[in-house]
């Protein structure tokens, strides 16, 4: 509410609607008063000013406060209405309650209507608040419900004394449940993979009895036989009566133990792509080194079979091809050793890739 207490005044008599300003100043309000007569007026007044509360007399020769309360209730349904009629039956007061006025007070009783509009701004300051509260509750729970929805995740409470199961909406998406359909232990059980069943419940039956926090993964086996792997953290807590209480969270991880998946694929591809190179070098470098001397093996045999098949045999000739035989024939021996160290790593290297 502003300073200064405006006032919207409904009122075909400037006396009567000078005596229940009076009545306000009286009352400690300060008062900018805007009276209206017709239909008009008062609709013109809500579309064009702020008010902090709305005063209406019952009965004017062309307008009706009922009627002008159900505009105020369209436009302004923030601000306080309260009439102020010299008659108002009870029968008819009930009525205007009902039809959402604040309250009533009769022109004869004037005194009564500074406490009224104190109540009514109370009350409507009160509402404010609430529904400032409200709405910000709502859009904290809306801007939580899209964050889970963006990362796979939900939220859940469990309490093990009554089986009660609570689940976020996020979390019906991941079950693939309908959010109709009360969640329990029953039906979370019956989306579990049979192979991790045991392995669940020897995690939650451990962590309820013990009461203590708990964290898993495991797998849910859907209708159509897709499989989803999951991941579940949870808080324990104990309530007024010692009850034990978890709160938590669960994950659809299924894309990134699909991606670990796919990345231990393509190392294992990669590895294999690297020996196949590997391997490539390798060959070159046998092509280079063990041609070289085996062709010198090859020439110097030749050479010595034709000095000894001379006439006469040639033996110094001969002996020194031996000798060449000899000498590349052992380097040809050390490549042979080379080539069975590097197979022996190789075997080593795919052993180890295979296990990874």
């Amino acid at each position: 509410m502003s300073p200064v207490l405006r006032v919207l005044h409904l009122e075909d008599d400037p006396k009567d609607a000078e005596l229940a300003q009076l009545a306000l100043e009286e009352g400690g309000f300060s008062c900018r008063v805007s009276r209206v007569e017709t239909r008009n007026g008062f609709c013109a007044s809500l579309e064009r000013d702020d008010f902090d509360v709305i005063l209406a007399d019952y009965t004017l020769p062309a307008f009706d406060g009922i009627s002008a309360l159900k505009i105020a209730a369209d436009k302004r349904p923030e601000v306080p209405f309260i009439f102020v009629s010299a008659t108002l039956g009870e029968e008819v007061a009930i009525d205007a309650l009902n039809n959402g006025a604040t309250d009533y007070v009769l022109k004869t009783r004037l005194a009564r209507l500074a406490p009224s509009v104190a109540r009514a701004l109370r009350e409507a300051t009160e509402r404010a608040e609430r529904r400032r509260a409200e709405e910000s509750l709502r859009r904290s729970e809306a801007y939580l419900a899209e964050a889970q929805r963006l990362s796979h995740t939900g939220s859940f409470g469990w309490r093990p004394s009554s089986g009660k199961l609570y689940w976020s909406e996020e979390s019906f998406r991941i079950f693939e449940f309908d959010a109709a359909i009360p969640p329990t232990v029953d039906l979370l059980v019956s989306r579990i993979h049979p192979e991790d069943l045991s392995y669940w419940q020897q995690i939650v039956q451990r962590a309820a009895h013990e009461g203590r926090d708990y964290s898993q993964e495991y797998r849910l086996l859907m209708p159509d036989q897709r499989i989803k792997h999951i991941h579940v953290v949870a808080r324990t807590s104990r309530d007024d009566n010692g009850d034990i209480e978890f709160v938590g969270a669960v994950m659809d991880v299924t894309a990134m133990r699909l991606a670990e998946r796919e990345l231990h694929k393509a190392r294992t591809e990669l590895a294999h792509v690297t020996r196949v190179t590997s391997l490539g070098e390798l060959t070159a470098s046998i092509a280079h080194e063990v041609n070289q001397p085996l062709g010198a093996v090859v020439v110097n045999a030749q050479a010595c079979m034709s000095w000894l098949d001379s006439e006469p045999p040639n033996m110094k000739e001969a002996h020194s091809a031996l000798e060449w035989i000899v000498r590349d024939g052992t380097r040809a021996s050390e490549v042979v050793r080379r080539i069975r160290e590097l197979a022996k790593k190789d075997r080593h290297e795919d052993g180890a890739a295979r296990s990874r």
